[in-house]
Parts: structure tokens; C-alpha cells; sequence
């Protein structure tokens, strides 16, 4: 995916596992499930990461590795995991359909409004 970021100001986002997956429909970047605990029975934390508009699932990818990779660091010994999962909003990424819906009344979508809504 193209719509990469990283945070400005900051090194590099650590390195941390990330599977892309089918959950009802969607795509999901699911991150740090390798680094998930092997207990089975350890309570597990899904963040879910929001794309702002006009952007992609991609864009959660610096914020999803340094969230993870924090949790790691401070909760070893604390017995939770963490999973930061990404996905498209509708007519965005994989899910786009008409890229005139995703302007603004100024860029010629009359249909602003309608299509706000269905976010």
C-alpha cells in the first residue's frame, strides 16, 4: 500500500509482526500477534486504528508498531497482550469504489453529505 506515514521527529517504527487477514469482509492488519503470549488462556487487548479520511489502513502502520512495541516494553511482566488491528473504511483502500465520493462540496461532490454518512 502506498498511503505510508511515519512520525515526524522520531526514529524509525520498531520492527513488529503484522498479518493481514480476512475478518467478516474486510481486510484487517492485525500487528503484534507473534508477539503475543503463548499461554492461550493470557487476556488480550485489541486497539483498533481509525484511518483519517481521504487515507488508507496503511497509515496506521508507523502509530499500530510503536503502540505495540511500547506495550511490550512496559507490560512483561503483566501478563496481557496487545493486537493493534487496521482496517479500510468504506471507499477507501481495497474498499474504494468511486473516488469522487471521497470529495468535498468545493471539489465537485454534491453528494458530500450522503456520502459522510455512510461512514
Amino acid at each position: 500500500m502506498a498511503d505510508s506515514y511515519s512520525t515526524r521527529g522520531l526514529p524509525p517504527a520498531p520492527p513488529v509482526s503484522v498479518q493481514t487477514m480476512p475478518m467478516a469482509g474486510l481486510l484487517v492488519d492485525v500487528y503484534g500477534l507473534d508477539e503475543l503470549p503463548p499461554d492461550a488462556a493470557t487476556p488480550v487487548t485489541c486497539l483498533w486504528l481509525l484511518h483519517p479520511r481521504t487515507r488508507t489502513r496503511a497509515r496506521m502502520a508507523d502509530m499500530a508498531r510503536r503502540v505495540v512495541h511500547a506495550w511490550l516494553r512496559q507490560q512483561q511482566s503483566r501478563g496481557r497482550g496487545l493486537v493493534a488491528l487496521a482496517f479500510d473504511m468504506p471507499n477507501h483502500g481495497s474498499r474504494l469504489v468511486s473516488e469522487r465520493a471521497n470529495r468535498a462540496w468545493d471539489a465537485g461532490n454534491a453528494r458530500h453529505a450522503v456520502d459522510l454518512a455512510g461512514l
